[in-house]
C-alpha cells in the first residue's frame, strides 16, 4: 500500500449532472476537477480526458508516485476505458517526503470505447499542500446526442493528448535495463539529448509494481545511467504482457517507451 502523508479529513465524495459533453466542475480545497468527452468517432472511440484544475501551491501525483501519495485513479461506466494518459511529471516534496507528480494543473487524456448514453467516470485523486486531501467524484457527462465537438473543448483534448511525451527515437530512447542481484533496483540505460540539463528518469509498472525516485543520472560513454529503486515487486508478473514504462524528462523534451528488463 502507498505510504501517505494526509490530513484528517474524510473522502470528498461528489456527483455531477450531465451537461452535455462537459461535467460540471466539482470543487475541493486544493483543486478542482471535471471530464469532457468528445463525440464518437465513426468507428466508436471517443476521445475524453479528466481535466484537474489545481489551485496554487497545491500538487498532484502521478501514476506511480513514488512511495508516498495516491496515485489517480479512473473507472468508468457507460463506456469502456481503453487507456489513461499522463504527462511527464517531476519531482515534488523533499527529502524525506518526496513524491513524483505535478505542482501545475494537469490534464489526463482518456480514450473511450463502446459508449452508450450517459458516460460517469468515478475518480479518486490526491491533493497535497502542507496536507493531503483525498478526494472521490462522480463525473458524469453525455455526448450521444452530440454530432460536432464543442471547439474549446476539442482544443482541451488536443491540447491534452499534445502533452503527452513522444515515443522513442534516434537520440531520445531506452537502450537497456538490468534488475540489481538482490532485486531492490533497476539500472536503466537510455539516450537522450545532451544539449540541456541532466534527464530526470521515471519508471512504472503495473499496478503491483512501485518504483522510487531515481539516483542522479550520470553519462557513461554516450548513455546515460540511473539507478531506480523498486519498492515493492510482485512474485508474478508477465512484462511481455505488461511492460516496465520508462519516463525521461531532458529540459522541455520528454519521452515514454517501453524498458526491455534483463
Amino acid at each position: 500500500m502507498k505510504r501517505l502523508l494526509i490530513a484528517a479529513i474524510p473522502l470528498l465524495f461528489a456527483a455531477s449532472s450531465a451537461a452535455a459533453a462537459s461535467s460540471s466542475w466539482v470543487e475541493t480545497p486544493g483543486g478542482d476537477v471535471r471530464l469532457v468527452a468528445l463525440p464518437a468517432s465513426a468507428d466508436g472511440t471517443m476521445r475524453a480526458m479528466l481535466d484537474i484544475r489545481l489551485h496554487d501551491g497545491w500538487k498532484t501525483y502521478w501514476r506511480d508516485p513514488g512511495g508516498s501519495g495516491i496515485p489517480p485513479s479512473v473507472a468508468v461506466t457507460g463506456a469502456k476505458l481503453t487507456s489513461v494518459g499522463f504527462p511527464a511529471p517531476k519531482r515534488l516534496g523533499d527529502a524525506e517526503t518526496h513524491y513524483i507528480g505535478y505542482d501545475r494543473p494537469v490534464r489526463l487524456p482518456l480514450t473511450l470505447d463502446k459508449a452508450a448514453g450517459p458516460i460517469t467516470a468515478t475518480v479518486f485523486i490526491g491533493v497535497c499542500k502542507e496536507i493531503c486531501i483525498p478526494v472521490q467524484a462522480e463525473l458524469t457527462v453525455d455526448a450521444s446526442d452530440e454530432s460536432f465537438a464543442n471547439p474549446l473543448e476539442e482544443a482541451a483534448v488536443t491540447d491534452a493528448e499534445a502533452a503527452l511525451p513522444g515515443g522513442a527515437g534516434n537520440g531520445f530512447k531506452p537502450l537497456s535495463g538490468a534488475w540489481a542481484a538482490d532485486g531492490k533496483s533497476v539500472t536503466v540505460r537510455f539516450e537522450a539529448p545532451a544539449d540541456g540539463p541532466l534527464p530526470d528518469v521515471f519508471l512504472s509498472g503495473s499496478s503491483s509494481f512501485e518504483f522510487g525516485a531515481a539516483s542522479p543520472v550520470r553519462l557513461e560513454g554516450d548513455a546515460y545511467v540511473a539507478e531506480v529503486p523498486v519498492l515493492h515487486k510482485p512474485k508474478v508478473f508477465d512484462l511481455a504482457k505488461d511492460p516496465i514504462r520508462l519516463t525521461v524528462r531532458a529540459g522541455e523534451k520528454t519521452m515514454e517507451s517501453p524498458l526491455a528488463i534483463d
